[in-house]
């Protein structure tokens, strides 16, 4: 069996290599193989192999989720694993191409999505987890293919209904935060693959409220398990309790509340008086402070100026998380630090913000213009990055708010480039060559004088994909083309020898 298993798996990844390159135009091979694919993720019986003893411990029995059971070898979850991951890059790659495989692929899942037996989830955690992110893909294409078609999305729609409605069946019966943290990733994802105009006023604000007894039932489980650990034990003992699961749990409950504003901002609206309630809470809270900063990152990245009334709840927070002091921060959990900066991010293009500019600025320097954490502190270098990211929002959308004593444009390009929170680096990074595309006085400074700083961040990051995507990096190539060869061959002093290969790379190209 596991012969079997491992010539299947390399079919797999060679059909994986070979769908990534032709993407689109791999849609006619699907008739083929789709078929063989989606028999491996059916529990099929398995003769009994005589009284070898050896083998028997290599077979499980599982529940179908019909009540039957049904005898496996071990080796079917990694089969079941890498068949799934196959159906994922088909609908990543192929996209539109694949709807009419959708249903008949959507059918096959449902039972391993649906399976709510204890066996099942023992043996079977990571593969509803991966079935979850599949289910979402397949929800995704039918939205592209009734997008393509001129077709009303109902597909999509009943695939999101069935989806929701199965895993809030589990979500119900389930303790296990490892278990209900794959399930609520697998939740968000689907509504975001929706996209919008699907999900209606009624069940949101019902999704909005199975979230919150979710983190509810969390917080309790966490405050029993702290109760119950022995005085004795010290506090960072690795020992296993579920508290890390916990908390990605709550923050994954989070992201479902975000999706939904994503795609439904307009229906997302009158469930802000419970937001803001819960947001003052969870506030007060040092467990919970950093999940309410997160909801209030989102609110304002979702439903922006419309947001306003809950500002008061949370921004006197943001603006103290980033308090510093003779020593350093004020606030000691780097993840607070680094919402609070984010949340400047989202806000500094809004006109509302204007009169909490200044102070903004102020606290955003002060963080920046201290010395960079230590390397083994990465969550305080992910911090910083968003400092500066805030910084540059900030100086890039509200310049007339900067205050006089603070240098902006040369704070920020004393950190550039950003490495430490990629996500930020390649958003920054964009701006950047946005900007000196646009020719922007002030981040090029009088007569220039900032250029040679700017072009050597822009040479680090090129060709760095976590740190700057395909279009970025284009533009970044556009710029040093069209940076005259006596002005390079001027701040050749200043770039690195890496660098300056780089350079003459982009120059040749």
């Amino acid at each position: 069996y596991i012969k079997e298993v491992n010539v299947v798996n390399c079919q797999a990844e060679a059909s994986d290599r070979i769908c990534q390159c032709l993407k689109q135009d791999f849609a006619p091979f699907l008739p083929n193989l789709l078929p063989g694919l989606l028999r491996t993720l059916r529990f099929d019986e398995v003769a009994e192999k005589g009284d070898q003893k050896e083998e028997d411990d290599m077979y499980v029995k599982v529940s179908t989720g019909s009540g039957q059971l049904v005898r496996v070898h071990s080796h079917k979850f990694e089969e079941m694993k890498t068949s799934l991951q196959l159906l994922l890059t088909f609908c990543y790659e192929i996209q539109s191409g694949f709807f009419e495989f959708v249903q008949p692929s959507a059918e096959v899942l449902l039972p391993l999505l649906a399976n709510a037996d204890d066996d099942f989830t023992t043996w079977c955690g990571e593969v509803r987890g991966v079935c979850l992110q599949a289910w979402a893909s397949l929800i995704k294409v039918a939205r592209q293919g009734a997008d393509q078609k001129g077709m009303a999305p109902e597909l999509a729609q009943q695939l999101l209904s069935t989806g929701l409605r199965t895993t809030f069946a589990l979500l119900e019966k389930s303790k296990d935060p490892e278990t209900l943290c794959a399930i609520t990733s697998g939740i968000a994802e689907c509504i975001r693959s929706v996209g919008t105009g699907i999900v209606q006023a009624s069940e949101l604000a019902h999704i909005v409220g199975i979230m919150f007894e979710t983190v509810d039932k969390s917080i309790n489980r966490t405050a029993k398990a702290q109760h119950q650990r022995a005085p004795a034990v010290d506090e960072d003992d690795d020992e296993d309790w579920g508290q890390h699961e916990e908390e990605q749990l709550r923050r994954n409950c989070e992201e479902v509340l975000a999706a939904l504003m994503e795609v439904s901002a307009d229906h997302f609206l009158p469930c802000l008086p419970v937001c803001s309630e819960r947001i003052g809470k969870w506030l007060q809270s040092k467990q919970n402070k950093v999940l309410g900063l997160y909801l209030s990152c989102d609110i304002l990245l979702h439903l922006k100026e419309r947001s306003q009334s809950v500002w008061p709840v949370f921004m006197p927070q943001v603006f103290k998380s980033l308090e510093m002091g003779a020593k350093g921060p004020c606030e000691e959990d780097a993840d607070a630090r680094l919402a609070a900066a984010y949340a400047i991010n989202v806000a500094a293009p809004y006109a509302a913000f204007e009169e909490a500019a200044a102070e903004a600025y102020r606290r955003l320097a002060k963080i920046v213009g201290s010395p960079r954490p230590k390397k083994r502190d990465s969550s305080g270098r992910k911090a910083l990055d968003n400092a500066v990211a805030a910084l540059m929002s900030l100086i890039r959308e509200k310049p007339g708010s900067c205050p006089p004593e603070i240098q902006a444009w040369p704070l920020i390009l004393a950190r550039l480039p950003l490495r430490d929170d990629e996500s930020e680096a390649q958003k920054s990074h964009e701006k950047l060559v946005d900007l000196v595309m646009a020719k922007d006085a002030g981040l090029l400074g009088p007569s220039n004088s900032n250029l040679a700083s700017v072009l050597s961040s822009l040479a680090e990051v090129q060709g760095s994909k976590n740190l700057c995507n395909e279009a970025t990096d284009a533009k970044i190539v556009k710029v040093f083309q069209l940076v005259p060869r006596e002005m390079l061959q001027g701040f050749a002093a200043g770039f690195s020898e890496k660098q300056q290969k780089k350079i003459e790379k982009m120059l040749s190209g």
